[in-house]
């Protein structure tokens, strides 16, 4: 093309057109350089294996239901403190008035929920992440396991809040059983009355979770890089419960909030922002933070189970199939 403008012009000299063929050159074989500098390596699209993902549900759900089944009692004098104006000790000093079965109220409500809920966040977790991993394969990893957690997270607690109800007004005492807190909230407050507190659940769960995993994956990370080496289980489980417990007491005013919402009067409509001011007027800033230090005690062992018990579990699972393959090929 370039000498072909000799042809038509005899008045264009050829190192002009030379000097015009170089600079095409360039521009060209530029432009194919830059494309191919530019490219970003993107690995193979990663399959979400469903056995994988029931796996996870199943094992997530299983150290849910089983920490929270150990660690009820907690949670019950946790609720008596948020939900009454009585401090810690007094509560601990009225424990031998509520005996076993006191201690123990509200806990078939609480382990389904705590198992479907969990179950269902592990698996929607995995699934996530492999899901990120394919959309956005140069995302950190940071940041996976945040938007994972924040989906799973949302979605699961969803699940749980009827349970959490029940739960609730049963440890507050409100109810005897079951079933009489089942016909009483509807009748008092219909349909809407098992979905009260679902605002400050979210608030408690989705920073809980997001920050929690978050915290514990960098925590293993640190802990490794300091012993350099692989963690023990015991280890892993350690980093898990600190990580837990921590979050719990960070999270500590929205799971007041929460409790104070849940086992408020029936057919009394209350919103979140009312019983944080009404604390904040009778009871100050320390009245957000009631019950920290069983909140603490209760959480870190279900850290431990839902963050490094699951994992563990997990590897423990993947073991298995590992050995069932080796198996088969040899």
């Amino acid at each position: 093309m370039i000498w072909s403008l000799t042809s038509k012009h005899k008045s264009v000299s050829k190192p002009f057109c030379a000097c015009l063929l170089v600079f095409w050159w360039c521009i060209t074989y530029r432009n194919i350089w830059f494309e191919a500098a530019t490219v970003v390596a993107v690995p193979p699209p990663v399959e979400i294996p469903a056995g994988s993902v029931l796996k996870s549900a199943l094992a997530g759900g299983l150290s849910c239901a089983l920490s929270t089944s150990l660690m009820h009692p907690v949670d019950t004098i946790k609720t008596q403190v948020q939900a009454s104006t009585l401090t810690f000790p007094q509560i601990i000093s009225k424990l031998p008035e509520l005996g076993a079965r006191g201690l123990y109220r509200g806990s078939i409500p609480a382990i389904v929920g705590q198992f479907s809920s969990h179950g269902l966040r592990t698996g929607i977790f995995e699934a996530s992440k492999v899901l990120l991993i394919n959309i956005a394969p140069t995302l950190p990893e940071l940041q996976v396991q945040s938007v994972a957690s924040f989906c799973s997270t949302f979605l699961g607690t969803a699940v749980r809040i009827p349970c959490e109800v029940l739960k609730q007004r049963l440890q507050a005492g409100l109810f005897d059983n079951v079933g009489a807190a089942i016909i009483g909230t509807w009748q008092q407050d219909g349909l809407k009355g098992f979905f009260r507190g679902t605002g400050a659940t979210l608030c408690r769960e989705i920073p809980f979770y997001v920050v929690g995993m978050g915290l514990y994956a960098e925590s293993k990370k640190a802990v490794q890089q300091l012993l350099g080496r692989e963690l023990e289980p015991w280890e892993t489980v350690a980093v898990g419960a600190l990580s837990g417990g921590l979050t719990a007491v960070l999270t500590t005013p929205f799971d007041v909030i929460k409790t104070r919402m849940m086992t408020a009067p029936q057919g009394r409509s209350v919103t979140s922002s009312m019983v944080a001011l009404s604390i904040l007027h009778h009871e100050g800033p320390v009245g957000l933070f009631k019950g920290a230090i069983p909140r603490f005690f209760w959480i870190a062992p279900l850290g431990a189970m839902n963050f490094a018990g699951y994992e563990l579990a997990r590897k423990a699972m993947d073991k298995d199939d590992t050995e069932q393959l080796a198996q088969k090929s040899g």
